[in-house]
């Protein structure tokens, strides 16, 4: 059994940390509602996807969490935690965390910490250990791995696992999603890993696709 936070925490089907091995598992059912060509679905009503497409995007893929791999090993460090440093200074509201228990039904911002990648996820929520969990355990769909280009996507902070996670620091507020998106900007591009702006999203996916945020991993 293993705690990480304070809280239990389970392989499941993915680990506990990230791997390319895990990383992609073929699914061909289709959990987007855009219906933009018929050719890559294998019924007429879009809901699943053909052989000729999953083998086409497993290999997309899969090459784009190497080209993420490889840009994180680029990454330095130590300029990375001078970041975080300069982050809470001027957002002293946000402490560290070492019990998630603490902040079951509790609402605020919560910045993720993974050191391995140098890389910092920012959120928002009313309840922090449940959407902490969530991101976790949640098995983001196959066909939304990627989010843009081949070359340009963003690893989600929900194909990590919970023992990627090394430091959680959390600002306890009721004013939610209002400072989300300021606070992803105090960031230098390369060390978020949060793939679209902060803040809600009155039309759902398709503005949360128009407002994507971009990585160039060539």
């Amino acid at each position: 059994m293993v705690y990480h936070f304070g809280v239990k925490v389970l392989e499941g089907k993915r680990g506990l940390k990230l791997t390319k091995d895990k990383y992609a598992i073929v699914d061909n059912k289709s959990s987007l509602p855009l219906r933009p060509s018929r050719d890559i679905y294998a019924d007429e009503e879009g809901r699943v996807y053909n052989e000729h497409w999953c083998e086409k995007h497993l290999k997309d893929c899969l090459k784009n969490f190497d080209l993420n791999i490889e840009f994180f090993s680029l990454l330095n460090h130590s300029e990375f935690c001078i970041e975080i440093e300069k982050f809470l200074k001027q957002n002293s509201e946000f402490i560290e965390v070492n019990d998630l228990d603490l902040y079951d039904e509790k609402e605020g911002y919560y910045l993720m910490v993974l050191d391995e990648y140098c890389q910092v996820y920012i959120g928002t929520t009313e309840n922090i250990k449940k959407r902490i969990r969530q991101h976790w355990t949640k098995s983001i769909s196959f066909d939304r791995l990627i989010f843009g280009g081949v070359d340009s996507s963003k690893l989600s902070i929900d194909s990590f696992r919970a023992l990627d996670t090394t430091r959680i620091y959390v600002y306890e507020t009721n004013k939610t999603f209002i400072n989300e998106d300021n606070f992803i900007n105090q960031f230098s591009p390369e060390f978020i890993c949060n793939r679209t702006a902060g803040g809600k999203f009155p039309d759902g996916l398709t503005q949360a696709i128009k407002m994507r945020k971009k990585r160039n991993l060539k």
